[in-house]
């Protein structure tokens, strides 16, 4: 075999191949592109249909599926449509080319007009009704925090958790005066979005006293506390949350210190 002749078999074969490979995109958008428009249109209706029935809990639900409608729609039919037209300008695949051309043509034509144009109503109103979700999320958490249940404060916390750090010290043998102790409190914001304020207080044992028996001690009576607390221990640590006050009072085996520390209690709007 010549030269010629090698390099025109090559450039045959190059050219079955892209024919392959043409034909294999076609057919695929031809049968991709309804599938994908109907999965789209399906979540784009029931997005509409929840919206105008207000099924959705935080009315901003809506852009998540409104959006996944819309990438899915435009996915399964622009490359289609992309390849069809190329195919038809290069006039390969004649039949092929047409059927994904209108197809997707098609496809697309119906994604914009029943899933693109509504979600320019769709998406504006579920970010509104997002805000609006997280300001009565914002409302109820400070409602909560006037109803009385529960520390009104983290001072009221820190001040409810005064009884249980006594109660500690007392089952110690420990004197309040023999021991240091530093309180500070930290700022921060709720999962509602409400800005809070958290107590801390670290009691310092020292070598006042032992530590096995500490953990034997500590162990016992906060086991034996109640329903209105929880207790667990874990890696050498003590924790007692006592849920009426939203705080927990923790012994630390390794620096042998006590622990209180609050949740963040909510201190206003943002």
């Amino acid at each position: 075999m010549t030269a010629g002749e090698h390099e025109s078999t090559a450039g045959e074969s190059a050219t079955a191949d892209d024919l392959r490979l043409r034909r294999n995109r076609l057919i695929f958008g031809i049968v991709v592109a309804p599938i994908g428009v109907l999965i789209a249109l399906f979540l784009s209706f029931v997005v509409q249909i929840s919206s105008a029935w207000r099924s959705t809990s935080d009315g901003g639900a809506a852009a998540g599926p409104q959006i996944v409608a819309i990438v899915i729609g435009l996915l399964a039919t622009v490359p289609a449509l992309i390849a069809g037209i190329r195919a038809l300008r290069d006039r390969v695949l004649e039949v092929a080319a047409s059927g994904a051309t209108v197809v997707a043509g098609v496809g697309l034509l119906a994604v914009v007009l029943l899933v693109i144009v509504p979600s320019f109503e769709i998406l504006p109103r579920a970010a509104r009704d997002a805000d609006r979700y997280a300001q009565q999320q914002r409302q109820e958490e400070l409602d909560d925090l006037d109803s009385g249940y529960g520390p009104g404060s983290a001072e009221e916390a820190g001040q409810e958790m005064q009884e249980y750090v006594d109660d500690a010290l007392q089952l110690l043998d420990v004197a309040p005066s023999a021991v240091r102790t530093s309180t500070w409190s930290t700022s921060g914001t709720t999962t509602a979005g409400n800005t809070c304020r958290a107590f801390h207080e670290r009691i310092r044992l020292g070598d006042v006293v032992d530590r096995s028996s500490t953990a034997e001690t500590l162990r016992t009576a906060w086991t034996a506390e109640g329903d209105h607390t929880g207790f667990h221990e874990r890696n050498g640590r003590l924790d007692l949350s006592v849920y009426s006050a939203d705080a927990t009072i923790s012994w630390l085996r390794t620096d042998n210190v006590l622990l209180v520390e609050s949740d963040c209690i909510p201190s206003g709007a943002p």
